[in-house]
């Protein structure tokens, strides 16, 4: 994490977490969905942990406290007051009721005053406690503590800072330690003691809080909540006056005595924390292996790097620290980033359905990452075999997955054995459960019928998990990571095998069924993207009779019938991939069986000659409509005729070019073959190009055809035209270098560009257009439109 962008200045505990987004621009990622998990972050049976669960994206997980003061105080107090008191109404007491009415109850027990107070306090059970019980002592302090609380509260929750007023505070401090020096009872004494600390700290005596903690010391025991909120302001104290290791070190031990303000002492610790300072500074200030483990795991859980070393040695300190459990889920989901998340990306099929800007899937990061997998796995196992932590089934079942992430499949199974005889919680159960899912899908050769029929209990157990799972808001983010887990695994486990064992059909489907856990996709959607983008003609037709076969197996029909890649979108976009095969008899056929009039209709005329390229609608084609069916059927026409007209011979071929070339990314009518447009896309050849995709970029088959209506002619006006039109088509066959392929390597970038625009403007056409035909209509009118003909004639 990046502490650095944090500048508002640290008020002690009185502070706030500031979300930061350490991506510089783009569009934002998801924090809690923005790399491949099937590790759950709610694993630990430790309490108070949620915010520094592990996100890249902010600084905290979660930035709502785990357990609020006024929360904590109120069963404090409904406990002291006994079983007649409810938690609400200690909690409505103490921080809801007006002053004034609570004097009017005090003056009542102690002088039998007439009791005029509201019916909502009158009916409170805490008020029932101090009419009974004459509680005069407890009464008062809280009295006291209400009028302390306008001076002091603030800065936790609202950007507004209250009016203090020193003089007031001095006197309410002088008043606070004189009841302390009276109080009878040791929890009022600590209360006391808390208030005047408080009072002072906000007064900005940080040498008086100091020196008056110290004095009251002896009272500052037991296991209220206050206690360590009495150190967190001593250590606020500290850090204020310049001692910031010692403010560390009670910041450290506030945190780990208590759930409450632990964000706030985490902070406090955090900016006492100096980074260009060894670790070992710090820890020298602990008192015994427990403290330091706590001090080390608190630096451990505020970083974003590899911490296995120091959970070896929180483990080593103290194997009984809770926080051993939150880091090591931590260690865990950090490399599913680092490591398993690049390492599916960098393999072929399948496909990550969030946003990230963090991916590394170089040979060097991989390398290094697996080490660091390899370590925390066999860590993970050795701490469970040894049975030393509280919950070992969390840390052999995490040894499981991890080895499953090197896709070392027989080790994850024996830890997945091992893990199985311990006593595992149910949130780890299911955990186990589905480890040995991604275990069994993925050590399995090939996934024929037996092995789907196998598959089908475990995935529609995930698939139930995921439907009934409530979200979890954080902010502005709604969490459900069954939902991810199951999207995760069909997107990119199930369809990445699928892809891997040539099922281009099936890998359509699962990554529908991604979408449609999440989004509820009918339309439009990642799997609907994928059959339009990577599945051929052939591809579509295994997908169609697969979804419409009776005799589909039941894994296979629960995904077809879970899924964005439905029965109509296929036979929608058949017709389409018929249409980038050229084979117009099959597009017709299934553009006849469609009923999507939105995709099929075309607003620009596809046979429409022009001689610069043009995507948008003209203006006199306003009112221009035509249709992917009708195209087809005028295609199929003109290739027939190339047999049966030959008086019109050159004048068709003529017409298919324009056909094709308007087919293509540069064309006046690509939407006949393509759903969507990049404007960023073009003059270069994507890597591992389709036979599609080379059409759609290259523009090979227009030149063709461009060549064959050329030669069929002995107009030479048209056959000026025709060579024209091969020289633009050719033109799109040389790649632009692209950045990615240099590696930040400028200098290689700029001599590539150079020459690729030579080479551009150096036409093999044009000095033939020039030599034959350069006394031609045609040619005056190509050199007034087009500039790259006029600076290859005067040779700029």
């Amino acid at each position: 994490m990046n502490w650095k962008q944090f500048t508002i200045a640290f008020v002690s505990i009185a502070m706030i977490s500031f979300p930061q987004n350490i991506i510089g621009c783009g569009p934002d990622a998801d924090p809690y969905d923005y790399y491949t998990s099937f590790f759950h972050q709610n694993l630990p049976d430790a309490k108070g942990y949620k915010p520094f669960y592990y996100t890249g994206y902010n600084f905290l997980y979660d930035e709502n406290e785990p357990l609020l003061p006024a929360d904590a105080l109120a069963k404090e107090w409904s406990n002291y007051c006994g079983n007649n008191v409810s938690d609400a109404d200690a909690k409505k007491f103490v921080n809801k009721f007006a002053w004034k009415d609570l004097n009017n109850l005090y003056f009542n027990i102690e002088k039998n005053q007439p009791l005029k107070i509201p019916d909502s306090v009158a009916h409170n059970s805490m008020t029932d406690y101090f009419i009974k019980q004459k509680d005069l002592e407890g009464l008062g302090y809280i009295m006291y503590a209400k009028q302390v609380e306008p001076y002091v509260y603030g800065g936790e929750t609202s950007w507004d800072v209250p009016q203090r007023d020193s003089l007031k505070m001095a006197k309410l401090i002088k008043n606070g330690q004189q009841l302390y020096t009276v109080a009878k009872k040791d929890i009022f004494k600590l209360k006391f003691a808390y208030q005047v600390l408080r009072l002072a700290h906000y007064s900005g005596r940080y040498f008086d809080v100091i020196k008056w903690y110290d004095e009251y010391a002896p009272s500052i025991t037991g296991n209220s909540v206050l206690q360590p909120m009495c150190v967190a302001l001593k250590a606020g104290a500290l850090f204020r006056t310049g001692e910031s290791k010692e403010a560390a070190y009670l910041f450290s031990k506030a945190f780990n005595a208590s759930v409450v303000k632990r964000i706030s002492n985490y902070l406090g610790f955090k900016w006492s924390v100096n980074s260009q300072t060894e670790r070992s500074e710090y820890l020298q200030r602990c008192s015994g292996n427990a403290e330091k483990a706590a001090m080390l795991g608190l630096f451990a859980i505020g970083s974003s790097g590899n911490e296995i070393a120091a959970m070896k040695e929180v483990y080593k300190l103290d194997a009984g620290a809770d926080i051993l459990e939150v880091l090591a889920v931590r260690e865990i989901n950090k490399l599913e980033e680092k490591y398993f998340s690049p390492l599916l990306q960098h393999e072929k099929g399948g496909k990550a359905l969030y946003l990230s800007w963090n991916d590394d899937a170089s040979d060097s990061s991989l390398n290094e990452n697996s080490k660091a997998v390899k370590e925390l796995s066999g860590f993970l196992h050795d701490v469970a075999a040894k049975n030393t932590v509280k919950n070992p089934g969390l840390f052999e079942t995490g040894a499981a997955y991890t080895a499953y992430m090197l896709k070392d499949y027989s080790t994850a199974k024996k830890y997945l054995a091992a893990a199985e005889k311990m006593k595992l919680s149910e949130k780890v159960k299911d955990q186990w459960a589905l480890t040995n899912l991604l275990v069994t899908i993925n050590e399995k050769e090939k996934i024929d019928a037996a092995f789907e029929e196998q598959l089908l209990p475990s995935i529609l157990w995930l698939y139930d998990k995921a439907k009934k799972e409530k979200a979890e808001e954080t902010g502005y983010y709604s969490i459900q990571q069954w939902k991810t887990f199951y999207r995760n695994l069909m997107s990119e486990i199930m369809a990445q095998r699928y892809h891997q064992q040539g099922d281009l059909h099936k890998e359509a489907l699962a990554i529908g069924a991604a979408d449609a856990i999440i989004n509820n996709y009918t339309g439009y959607a990642a799997g609907v993207n994928f059959l339009r983008n990577k599945l051929v003609s052939k591809d579509v037709e295994k997908l169609y009779a697969l979804i419409d076969n009776k005799q589909a197996n039941k894994l296979e029909r629960f995904i077809i019938d879970h899924s964005s890649v439905t029965r109509t979108t296929v036979i929608d976009f058949a017709g389409t991939a018929y249409l980038r095969d050229y084979n117009y008899a099959n597009a017709i056929s299934w553009f006849k069986r469609s009923t999507d009039k939105k995709n099929s209709s075309i607003n620009t005329n596809p046979f429409i000659d022009l001689l610069y390229d043009q995507e948008e609608a003209l203006p006199n084609e306003v009112k221009y409509s035509t249709t992917k069916l009708a195209f087809a059927e005028e295609m199929l026409r003109l290739e027939k005729s190339l047999t049966t007209d030959k008086a019109n011979l050159a004048k068709n071929l003529y017409k298919m070019a324009n056909g094709f070339y308007n087919m293509t990314y540069y064309g006046h009518a690509w939407l006949l073959v393509q759903y969507d447009r990049s404007g960023s896309d073009g003059y270069y050849m994507p890597k591992d190009a389709t036979a599609f995709e080379r059409e759609y970029y290259g523009c090979f088959k227009a030149q063709e055809y461009f060549e064959k209506a050329m030669n069929a002619s002995t107009d030479k006006n048209f056959k000026a035209r025709c060579l024209f039109m091969m020289a633009k088509c050719s033109q799109k066959q040389l790649s632009r270098p692209q950045y990615d392929d240099y590696q930040d390597n400028y200098q290689k970038m700029e001599v590539a560009e150079k020459k690729y625009f030579e080479d551009f403007m150096n036409s093999k056409y044009f000095p033939q257009l020039v030599k034959e035909y350069g006394n031609t209509a045609f040619y005056k009118q190509a050199w007034n439109s087009c500039s790259y003909l006029r600076d290859f004639v005067q040779k700029k």
